[in-house]
Formats: structure tokens, C-alpha cells, sequence
């Protein structure tokens, strides 16, 4: 049976700006882009379902496509990002938060996007 389930922020943010990297990407990277998408959608809905651990699955399938991505366009950022997938799928599965949260951070960091945060935070 469903229950209610926020969305981390962070993922949420990813979520709504993947297009952003459409235009250095390309048509074919754009194509990959959906797949990053579809893996971080279903498993916001395998955990909304209460299945964490194939929820930590399908988000860390899906940053290692993202980083296959970031290597695609240069090997020493998509070696930075795999390492970082690394840290973050570690913690992911040890339900440590805040070191999601500083992996996050430094992702979004390499990449130039910016956090934003919440109405009420």
C-alpha cells in the first residue's frame, strides 16, 4: 500500500532541470537524459510504494548515467561524478542524510547549478 512521500529537495531540483543539459548533450545525449529521468521517477515511485532499497537502486542506476554522460563530454569530470555517485549510493544505502545532502551539494557544485531552496525553510 502507497504512503505519503516528500521527494528530497535535491532531487526534485534534479528532476526539473535535466533539460538544462539537453543543449550540451546533444540529440543523443538528450535521448540518454530520458532514461536518467524515467530511472529517477520510478524510483520516487518504488519508494512513495515503501520499497527503499529498490528506491536507492534505481537513483544510484540512474546517476551512473548521468555520469556516463558528464564523461562523455570530459573523462576527468565523469571520473569526478562516478566518484561521487560512489560516496553518494554508500550513503544512500546507509540512510545517512547528511552525507547525501554534502554529495549533492558538491554535484550540483561541479555541474554550476545552484541550490534552491524551499518557500518556508
Amino acid at each position: 500500500m502507497a504512503h505519503d512521500f516528500e521527494s528530497p529537495p535535491a532531487l526534485d531540483l534534479l528532476l526539473t532541470r535535466l533539460d538544462e543539459l539537453v543543449p550540451v548533450l546533444g540529440p543523443e545525449g538528450a535521448r540518454r537524459l530520458g532514461a536518467v529521468r524515467a530511472g529517477l521517477e520510478r524510483a520516487l515511485a518504488l519508494r512513495a510504494d515503501g520499497d527503499v532499497p529498490g528506491a536507492a537502486a534505481a537513483i544510484r542506476r540512474a546517476m551512473d548515467e548521468l555520469a556516463a554522460l558528464a564523461g562523455g563530454l570530459d573523462p576527468a569530470e565523469g571520473a569526478v561524478m562516478r566518484a561521487a555517485v560512489q560516496v553518494f549510493g554508500a550513503a544512500l544505502a546507509r540512510g545517512e542524510a547528511g552525507e547525501m545532502e554534502r554529495t549533492a551539494d558538491l554535484m550540483r557544485a561541479r555541474s554550476g547549478a545552484r541550490k534552491v531552496e524551499k518557500e518556508g525553510r
